[in-house]
Order: C-alpha cells, then sequence, then structure tokens
C-alpha cells in the first residue's frame, strides 16, 4: 500500500512539475527565425543545441557526464569542438575514464549498459578533457548526496532523493574553471548536475561568464522540492533574459537558451 502511494504521489510531483515547466515555456519560448537546431547524443544523454554556434577549435564546457557522454563526444568527434567534460561521481569518473582508453586503443566502448555504443568516427581524445570536480556558486568542498537506487549513477547537492548517504568533493565556480583553463569565450555550456543548475546559473552571470548557448536540465522539474520550485526557475529565465538570452527550445526538463548577440547576422 505504501508503495502505491509512494508512486503515485511521484507521479502527481512529476506532472506537477512539468506543467509548470510547460506554462513557462509557453510564456518565454521563443524560436528565432531561421534558426537551425540539431539534436546530438542518444535518446537519454542527448540535447538539442544550435548549430551555427558550433564548430573547429571552440570549446564546450558539459557539466554532469554520468555514464553517457554521447553528446559530449558528438560535439568532438562531429564538429571538431575542444569539451571540458566535469563530473566528481566515483562512477562518472571511470565511465569517461574508459572512454578515452577506449578511443585511444580502438576499441568499442558502450554507453551505459548498452546496447548502444559510442561512435569514435572524428573523435579526438586529444581535445577531450576530463575534469572530476563539481560546478557550484563557490569553490571549496562540496557536499553530494547519493541516489535512492545504488543502480542510479548521480549525485546533487540538493539531497534531491532525500538520502543520508553523501561524498565530499571538490567544486569550483564556473568564473574560476575557465581563468584556469584559459578560456574566455565558450561556445556552449551543459549543466545536468542533478538540482545544482539555479546556484550554477546565477553565479554566472553575476560573474559575467556568457556562454553562446547553455543547455540546462533543471532537475526539480522532475522531482520538485518544494510546490514553489517554479517561482525560483521562472527568476532563473528573467535573469537569464537580462543578460541576453532566448528560450529557444525546450524537452521535458531540458531547456535551451542561446544568447542572441552570438548568432550569426544574416547576409
Amino acid at each position: 500500500m505504501g508503495r502505491g502511494l509512494n508512486y503515485l504521489v511521484a507521479r502527481a510531483k512529476l506532472a506537477y512539475g512539468r506543467g509548470a515547466a510547460a506554462l513557462l515555456a509557453i510564456l518565454y519560448l521563443r524560436r528565432e527565425r531561421g534558426l537551425t537546431l540539431v539534436r546530438l547524443g542518444t535518446e537519454y544523454g542527448g540535447w538539442y543545441c544550435c548549430r551555427a554556434l558550433l564548430g573547429p577549435g571552440r570549446t564546450a564546457i558539459c557539466c554532469g557526464a554520468g555514464e553517457d557522454v554521447s553528446f559530449d563526444v558528438a560535439l568532438n568527434a562531429g564538429f571538431g569542438m575542444r569539451i571540458i567534460c566535469l563530473d566528481p561521481t566515483p562512477r562518472a569518473v571511470a565511465h569517461v575514464e574508459a572512454l578515452l582508453a577506449a578511443a585511444r586503443d580502438r576499441q568499442r566502448m558502450l554507453i551505459e549498459a548498452g546496447p548502444h555504443y559510442y561512435h569514435f568516427d572524428g573523435f579526438r581524445p586529444e581535445e577531450f578533457a576530463f575534469i572530476a570536480r563539481a560546478v557550484w556558486s563557490r569553490d571549496g568542498l562540496l557536499e553530494l548526496f547519493a541516489p535512492k537506487d545504488p543502480r542510479h549513477v548521480s549525485y546533487s547537492a540538493l539531497n534531491l532523493q532525500h538520502t543520508t548517504g553523501r561524498i565530499q568533493v571538490r567544486a569550483s565556480t564556473l568564473a574560476s574553471l575557465l581563468q584556469e583553463l584559459g578560456v574566455s569565450d565558450p561556445a556552449l555550456l551543459k549543466l545536468d548536475i542533478e538540482g545544482a543548475e539555479c546556484e550554477v546559473l546565477r553565479s554566472m552571470l553575476a560573474s559575467g561568464v556568457h556562454p553562446d548557448q547553455v543547455l540546462v536540465e533543471f532537475d526539480q522539474v522532475n522531482q520538485p522540492l518544494s510546490p514553489l520550485f517554479w517561482i525560483e526557475l521562472w527568476s532563473v529565465i528573467r535573469q537569464l533574459r537580462t543578460a541576453g538570452y532566448r528560450l529557444t527550445h525546450r524537452e521535458r526538463a531540458n531547456f535551451l537558451f542561446v544568447r542572441h548577440a552570438a548568432l550569426p547576422r544574416p547576409g
């Protein structure tokens, strides 16, 4: 009985979260005329992004790896981009290290537990850097809480699943990370960071960091911690708009924001 009730509550929260996200998308989503979007990666790990803002020599900061970095690999292999991939969680570290070893040794590598494999045609490991670190609003140490299901990979700074198991990891702000790496104008930022995204986005905007496009999963759309979570989501979208970003696409909890000033001018 308890398990059935928990399932119904979870379904109701999901419906509420996605309903709030859909309403905000109706208010703010605007597609630029002539803008071409492309979806890269698997059904689970893939994202929509603006094709015109991808290209050789440009840098993508991809925060959150888990055991599916098919999007990150596609940016590198298909568009010649330099990838900075970050994730401090133990299984993610092992997965990306195994991926890079497989690419160097020309071996096949499963995405998660399969059945799909990574496509390494055109992949350049020397342009794919992995950093076992979290991104956050402050530099220093950060506690991450374990997932409820031990089969799952991702840990959460917000303790989205209300667990007691935790690990302590090193964390950096985007501003200090970019300074450390010598990157001044990232072409793309991906945030799949289990609820920490609003904190990181506010810190990013306050520090004057403006990637050309921002891909963010708002995890509370799927797991609201409070019925009022949408106020924080609305506030962050408004801050992004003030900074020159436009909500260009939404796929469930995944939002794509494009900085208008970065788009190529016609003619």
